[in-house]
């Protein structure tokens, strides 16, 4: 996807931001909410992954920085889309005539539309100290889907369902399934913002025949981390995504060792990632780190206190 918003993540993107505000341009408002927009989804997903991962010994200064570099894209993309609504929450207390978004920011009296002026954008910024209580629940709300409580009270019914499929533990594929999303704050999205319920990280393939979407992704050539552009699986609905990675594991041949480790969690996930399931030469560390994590087991304990824990 091009970007066709100023960056204000990088000098040249602000500089343009900034001469587009001083010539008094309507659209410098709305470019200014998607990148206030961007940066709070950026923390959101630096949080989850500083969460996920850590900063283990096997990982590399080059990895992370171009892990930091999608997480900037994705935030930004994610802006662009909606967000979370903060973009939309600006427009409408700075300029809320304009339609959030629309060429104009105003109107007159008699319905003819004006641009903001400088005088007026200043007054109506000062006038918002911060987003209202209720835009800032609402936030807080997305923010929390992305925790691991949450993540293991939605899905440990369809981690469950597959794990007995497969003869494995459900911790282990929610391990995984929170590794690929980041505990479903970094899950694939369509460029709508509806999300893709990609919980495993399936790539869509020539033989593919059903909905894809496009994300960034980080992969391991040589031993070097390269940011790309891939095409995944979407699903309908998370107990589809389940569903096709049983299918996937339970039917390839080249997952026929890990099977056989299927009692040995960890046998089983050094098995999946020397079959080729990720570039990622840590892969396996960083899926085992999350199922002997204090996070995970926290949250399977709170379900089990609360009485929700599913009979297997």
């Amino acid at each position: 996807m091009t970007n066709t918003v100023p960056s204000a993540l990088d000098i040249n993107g602000l500089a343009e931001l900034k001469q587009s505000a001083a010539r008094e341009d309507p659209k410098a408002l709305a470019a200014a909410a998607v990148q206030f927009e961007a940066l709070f989804i950026g923390m959101m997903l630096k949080s989850a992954r500083d969460a996920t991962l850590g900063s283990g010994i096997l990982d590399s200064q080059q990895s992370q920085q171009y892990l930091e570099l999608m997480d900037q894209q994705v935030a930004l993309e994610l802006a662009q889309h909606g967000g979370f609504g903060f973009g939309k929450l600006i427009m409408d207390q700075l300029a809320p005539d304009s339609g959030a978004g629309g060429e104009h920011a105003g109107a007159d009296g008699n319905g003819a539309a004006y641009p903001l002026s400088a005088r007026a954008f200043r007054a109506r910024a000062a006038s918002v100290a911060a987003p209202s209580a209720s835009a800032a629940a609402s936030a807080g709300a997305s923010a929390a889907e992305g925790t691991p409580e949450s993540f293991v009270a939605r899905f440990l019914d369809d981690a469950t369902t597959a794990a007995n499929a497969l003869g494995v533990e459900p911790r282990l594929l929610l391990a995984q399934a929170a590794l690929e999303t980041g505990w479903g704050a970094a899950a694939p999205r369509h460029a709508d913002g509806t999300p893709s319920n990609n919980l495993f990280g399936i790539k869509a393939g020539s033989s593919w025949r059903g909905a894809r979407v496009a994300q960034w992704t980080v992969e391991h050539e040589d031993g070097v981390a390269t940011r790309k552009r891939a095409d995944f699986r979407a699903y309908g609905d998370a107990s589809d995504s389940f569903a096709d990675y049983v299918r996937l594991i339970g039917s390839s041949p080249r997952y026929a060792a890990a099977l056989e480790q299927a009692h040995d969690p960890e046998g089983f996930a050094r098995a999946v990632t020397a079959a080729g399931y990720a570039s990622d030469p840590h892969y396996a560390e960083k899926w085992l780190s999350i199922y002997h994590g204090d996070m995970l087991g926290g949250a399977l304990d709170g379900l089990k206190t609360a009485g929700s824990e599913p009979t297997e």
